[in-house]
């Protein structure tokens, strides 16, 4: 049975990866009829494959060699695709602002 494997990136994005049956037509490239799907979480999982890198070129996370701050709320040297910046507002919170074009370039501090 053929599988569809598809990636949460650490950069928010997500990536397919196939693993193709012997059924699978032409030579692995087309999928059998009983193909499956699973979503891979971030972090992944030890018993799968390291996750792909984000190949998208309009990825902001990867333009700023995977250290930003955060153009919302001000919270410096995220290391993943989402901010994890403290917010309050009726309760505590956290930024969840995705990396983007706004954000500026981090350091990786001490």
């Amino acid at each position: 049975m053929c599988q569809l494997l598809i990636y949460d990136l650490i950069c928010c994005h997500s990536s397919q990866k196939w693993s193709y049956c012997a059924d699978s037509q032409t030579s692995g490239r087309i999928p059998c009829k009983h193909q499956t799907s699973r979503l891979v979480s971030y972090p992944t999982p030890a018993a799968f494959e390291p996750a792909p890198l984000c190949h998208r070129p309009e990825c902001h996370f990867n333009r700023l060699d995977g250290v930003w701050n955060c153009c919302w709320c001000g919270k410096t040297h995220n290391t993943t695709g989402r901010c994890s910046g403290a917010m309050l507002y009726y309760e505590y919170t956290t930024c969840d602002h995705i990396c983007c074009p706004f954000c500026k370039r981090g350091d990786r501090g001490l």
